[in-house]
């Protein structure tokens, strides 16, 4: 088989200056703040009076998960450790909680992640209210029952020219602020 790699080469080259060229026509700014006490999304129910608090946006969205108290993020990671250890022991697709990936860290960010389509269904399954089947935190179902404040902080990506923001555009951006707060828990984009 004979492939022409000089052409590969360039291919590459003028798909990466395409890129950079709909990268420098879009701009991230803060969307919204939200705070939920964790007794608010202990169920569906107490967390459907609350779940209004998230705001909706056309534009897809790169969010952060937040515990502001140390000591809490500490006991947290505790009640992760012991809850992951039994989940693994559990059949997958059957009764296993599909968790986010644990990277050890120190930092104060529970997860980074985007969303282009529906922002408030992905934050009720990191909430551990929707469904086990999807990769999030599901932290009510692991947390038990520690009480703390978890601040939810949403940029929105824009695009200047109107054009549609692909998936693969929003999941570079993601990643840069995935590097730099270094979140404890979920994956880097697979890019």
């Amino acid at each position: 088989m004979k492939i022409d790699t000089k052409d590969i080469v360039k291919q590459s080259e003028k798909f990466a200056l395409n890129v950079a060229d709909q990268i420098s026509k879009i701009t991230v700014q803060p969307f919204c703040e939200i705070s939920f006490h964790s007794l608010q999304f202990r169920d569906k129910a107490t967390l459907k009076k609350h779940i209004d608090k998230i705001p909706k946006s056309d534009n897809p969205l790169i969010y952060i998960l937040r515990v502001q108290s140390p000591k809490k993020v500490k006991r947290l990671i505790e009640y992760f450790e012991n809850y992951h250890s039994a989940n693994k022991l559990k059949t997958k697709n059957k009764d296993r909680v599909n968790l986010s990936r644990y990277n050890k860290t120190s930092s104060d960010v529970l997860y980074v992640g985007s969303s282009t389509t529906d922002f408030r269904t992905r934050i009720k399954n990191h909430l551990g209210t929707e469904g086990t089947r999807v990769y999030s935190l599901h932290l009510c179902k692991w947390d038990n029952c520690l009480e703390y404040d978890l601040n939810i902080f949403a940029y929105e990506v824009i695009s200047e020219s109107n054009e549609t923001i692909e998936r693969f555009i929003v999941e570079i951006l993601e990643q840069q602020f995935w590097d730099k707060l270094s979140p404890i828990f979920g994956k880097r984009s697979g890019l």
